[in-house]
């Protein structure tokens, strides 16, 4: 599995609390990442007799900006770009700036949406998963730290090779991260449907490489038991596989992914089946 460690950080020009920067911070200061790039999409429907020199003035202010907000990560001796995109069709522009960079993790802070608004609106959350071609670390909950809980979402009874390269990711993911941070363990859930596809704690136990007391299989959807189960170990971060769906069904019915981020307060990181 490849190193997280050059990262696209998603500024947001409308917020003074950085949340995506701040955990791209933290993770410098343990030595995770080496590269950080900081993107902000920028655009004004403000009235000019010069819309170039408008585009100009903006731009310039926005990197002037960013520069004071990467500070800290530069004296760190972290190398870091900043790129200030002007366009009006942000959401659509960020998993394309970020392969563009050759990242390998991208942070931004999660949209905070109404399940229904989630499910049916193009949000820019809904738009990155899809697009994306590395992990998303979609920032929500408090940040990771000593003795955290991290939880890793499989489903060992599809056994097709998507599924199943989509699992090994998201188990190498969480064993990456949980060594990273002191005194943290990992754990693990399988939803499954039915009796006839009942999942044995041990069994994803050995999967995973856990203690069986950290595996955790329970009937039921699978947003719905993630969340359940990552509220009740009191997960810092969920880790889960996206097999994202095209078209209009993937734009009305949404995906496992979105429906865990409106369902609990942790932080989540999406890994991409691409």
């Amino acid at each position: 599995m490849a190193a997280l460690n050059k990262v696209f950080i998603v500024i947001d020009p409308t917020n003074d609390h950085q949340i995506a920067l701040e955990r791209a911070t933290r993770m410098a200061g343990r030595d995770e990442l080496d590269h950080v790039h900081a993107y902000c999409a920028v655009f004004s429907t403000a009235n000019a007799a010069d819309l170039e020199a408008l585009k100009r003035v903006e731009i310039e202010k926005h990197r002037v900006w960013l520069e004071s907000l990467v500070a800290p990560i530069r004296e760190m001796g972290k190398a870091v770009d900043l790129q200030v995109e002007w366009t009006m069709q942000w959401r659509d522009a960020l998993a394309p700036a970020a392969k563009s960079c050759a990242a390998n993790l991208i942070i931004k802070a999660a949209s905070s949406h109404r399940v229904a608004g989630r499910r049916l609106l193009k949000t820019a959350d809904w738009t990155l998963l899809r697009q994306a071609h590395c992990p998303v670390y979609l920032a929500k909950g408090g940040v990771i730290q000593k003795g955290a809980r991290l939880l890793v979402a499989l489903d060992l009874k599809k056994e097709d090779d998507l599924h199943n390269t989509l699992n090994q990711r998201v188990i190498q993911i969480g064993k990456a991260l949980t060594s990273n941070v002191e005194a943290s363990s990992l754990h693990a859930v399988n939803a499954y449907s039915s009796s006839e596809r009942y999942v044995y704690p041990s069994d994803l136990a050995a999967e995973v490489g856990i203690p069986d007391q950290h595996a955790h299989t329970i009937e039921g959807p699978p947003a719905k038991v993630i969340a359940e189960v990552a509220n009740e170990i009191g997960a810092a971060m969920v880790i889960i596989g996206n097999a994202s769906r095209q078209g209009a069904r993937a734009a009305v019915i949404g995906n496992t992914a979105e429906k865990v981020l409106d369902a609990l307060d942790a932080n989540v990181l999406v890994v991409p089946s691409n």
